[in-house]
Parts: C-alpha cells; sequence; structure tokens
C-alpha cells in the first residue's frame, strides 16, 4: 500500500467518508470537517483507479461463477448420480426428486441482475476514469458524489486486499 494513503485510510475506518473538494480533487471529511492529510488530487485518484481495476476485476470474475456452483445441477438424467451443490444435497437426502422449475428461473435473474450491477459499475468506473485521462496535468477535476463513492469503495477494497496479503 503507498505511504500516502495510510492516513485515507485510517480515516475512513473512523467513519469518514470520501467527498469531492471544492477545489477539485477528493478529500475525506467526518462530523468536524475536513480530515487534515486525506486530500486526494485528481493525477492520485487515477493512479488509486489503476491499482484498484485490478482487484475489482478478478472480485467479479470470482462471483461469476459463484451461483452455479453453488445451486448446481442434477444428475444424469434427473438423478443423483453426478449430481453437485445443494440441488444434488437436497436429491441425495430425498427432499427432492429433481430440480423445481423455479430454481433455474431463480437463479437466471440473479444472475441477470447481478451482470445488470457489475455492468453498470463498470460503466461508471470507465466514465470515471476517461474524465480523469482528459483533465490536463496542471487541472484539477471536479468529481461527483457518486464518484467519491466508486473511489471510497476501491480504496477500501485495497486496504482489505493489503490486511488480507499481510496475514499470509
Amino acid at each position: 500500500m503507498p505511504l500516502p494513503l495510510i492516513p485515507i485510510i485510517a480515516a475512513l475506518a473512523a467513519g469518514g467518508t470520501l467527498v469531492p473538494h471544492a477545489a477539485g480533487g477528493m478529500i475525506v471529511t467526518s462530523a468536524t470537517g475536513y480530515v487534515a492529510g486525506t486530500y486526494l488530487s485528481t493525477a492520485a485518484i487515477g493512479s488509486i483507479l489503476a491499482a484498484g481495476s485490478t482487484a475489482l476485476g478478478a472480485g467479479a470474475l470470482y462471483l461469476s461463477g459463484v451461483a452455479g456452483s453453488v445451486i448446481g445441477s442434477a444428475g444424469v438424467f434427473g438423478t443423483t448420480v453426478g449430481a453437485t451443490g445443494v440441488t444434488g444435497a437436497l436429491m441425495s437426502a430425498g427432499i427432492i426428486s429433481s430440480t423445481p422449475i423455479w430454481v433455474p428461473i431463480a437463479v437466471g435473474g440473479a444472475a441477470i441482475g447481478g451482470a445488470v450491477g457489475l455492468g453498470y459499475g463498470g460503466y461508471r468506473l470507465f466514465k470515471l476514469k476517461r474524465k480523469i485521462a482528459s483533465t490536463a496535468s496542471s487541472d484539477e477535476a471536479q468529481f461527483s458524489e457518486t464518484d467519491a463513492k466508486i473511489v471510497e469503495q476501491v480504496i477500501k477494497r485495497l486496504s482489505n486486499q493489503e490486511k488480507s496479503n499481510d496475514r499470509s
């Protein structure tokens, strides 16, 4: 973790939130106002997003395969032979004889909802990166509350990733 993020992570952990700053960039605010030493310039935000994109991408790939493996599938010709996941366990216990029709419909609906959510999050991240890339190096970009929430989530994910790497 880069050293300049330490006061920002500490302020966010203490209950602060990242907000757009009037001069451009972002800063952490708390109940008493702006937290000293937590200003992020447009260039710093661009670096954080570049580092955080890798962590966000890996998380999205991980989540995409979870639903199918948890629900599982019926075995060969609807028998318990080769059945996996929750469906296989329920079939082996004799609770269900085959997969009810609402299970694949519910899983499909959840998958579509998750894909839409991930797609929108990716779109917002893309727009934020494009805003930063189009800002001249001597200028500061004006960010929205939504932009601040995205950057805050990336910082929190990076700090959690660092904590888990320190434990290993």
